[in-house]
């Protein structure tokens, strides 16, 4: 069997907090930072919107890895991976308050 899910991706319509709903007590989730026009394109503003939704959608109660949705390419900006660590670093600690 399997214990967990990767590639969460929300641009093909992955809802992660429907997903924790009604996976969360039986698999690991991990992903849902869109690397297609997130990462690459969007704010840093954007990307801390983007992370602090995906840790309150489905960090309660253990069990979700926030990442990239797949493998960051070079169109990905270097400020916003970085952005998006600082991020996950800051407000994916327990307990979540978000």
């Amino acid at each position: 069997g399997f214990h967990g899910v990767e590639s969460l991706e929300p641009m093909a319509g992955m809802n992660l907090k429907h997903l924790k709903e009604k996976y969360g007590d039986k698999l690991c989730l991990i992903g849902n930072i869109d690397v297609s026009q997130l990462l690459p394109y969007g704010s840093r503003e954007d990307v801390i919107k983007a992370v602090k939704k995906c840790i309150k959608d489905a960090a309660e109660g253990g069990g979700y890895i926030l990442s990239p949705c797949t493998d960051l390419t070079d169109s990905c900006k270097l400020e916003n991976v970085e952005t998006m660590i600082a991020a996950t670093k800051k407000y994916g600690k327990y307990p979540i308050a978000i």
